[in-house]
């Protein structure tokens, strides 16, 4: 793919802009050459445990240049699933401060009188959380998870993340959430959304003509599959090239890091002379 040059990008965030807060090689440099060329370009990330605003504040300070319009998040999915569904009152297992930002959209977080349960990658996550969540999922209360990744990566190696805590839950109640962040449906037609307000007078892109940049194959790579984008994945995180030759999902691209990645939207094939 010599000159791969799409309409616009999306872009996940830990383990392919970053980890922890080390931006990953290429990262600053090809956002950089977005915006100067004005390229819509989207970071959308599944990781619930802080809020947007935060991950604005990370991006930037990591020299990866940023701002709220940039940032999707599985919690501004979650968040408009329920205000959608009407949901005032939810019991919300979340950080703190995820909590407060379901509260500024119109989503409280209530004990007592619960519309629905929200599962979030809640680093704060307690057995008195477990136990009160999993009561109100044996009443039947409407149940949401905002992305089902099972662990999240950190230098330290994997973490247990929503989708551990997903399996937790269905073992303890024996009920399977409706799932918000990639690879859903519901976060493909938000990314498109986002995409399309920064657009010019071109026009939304279609589809195929938005890439998907991601470590991920059953997040990440599926979502591009299933919603038509181009799949483009990074091998600085997750997935290896084993994993994808033996998985369902397939990469319509595959990149050592993102400095192979602004080579090829550049029309150069010699890769080095991008790291120099």
């Amino acid at each position: 793919m010599d000159g791969f040059v799409p309409d616009a990008l999306a872009f996940d965030l830990d383990g392919t802009i970053y980890l922890a807060e080390r931006p990953l090689p290429g990262a600053r440099e090809l956002v950089a050459h977005l915006r100067q060329g004005s390229i819509p370009h989207l970071f959308a990330t599944n990781n619930s445990s802080v809020t947007a605003v935060r991950y604005v504040e990370r991006l930037n300070a990591m020299g990866v240049a940023a701002d709220r319009s940039h940032l999707l998040t599985s919690t501004d999915v979650a968040i408009d699933e329920l205000t959608d569904a009407g949901v005032t009152r939810a019991y919300l297992v979340a950080t703190a401060e995820v909590r407060a930002e379901f509260a500024a959209s119109g989503i409280a977080h209530d004990e007592d009188d619960a519309e629905a349960v929200v599962l979030t990658f809640d680093t704060s996550l307690d057995y008195r959380k477990i136990r009160e969540a999993a009561a109100l999922l044996r009443a039947g209360a409407p149940y949401f998870a905002t992305h089902p990744d099972l662990v999240c990566p950190t230098p330290d190696g994997p973490i247990p993340d929503c989708g551990s805590f997903i399996a937790l839950f269905a073992a303890a109640t024996g009920r399977e959430p409706l799932v918000l962040g990639k690879p859903s449906a519901a976060m493909a037609g938000a990314i498109r959304r986002r995409l399309t307000q920064q657009a010019t007078a071109s026009g939304a892109a279609p589809p195929a003509r938005i890439a998907f940049v991601g470590d991920r194959l059953y997040t990440d790579v599926r979502m591009a599959n299933d919603h038509g984008f181009t799949a483009v994945l990074t091998l600085t995180g997750e997935a290896t090239r084993e994993d994808l030759a033996t998985g369902p999902y397939r990469a319509d691209l595959v990149v050592t890091d993102l400095h192979e990645l602004l080579a090829l939207i550049r029309g150069r094939a010699d890769v080095e002379a991008a790291r120099r």
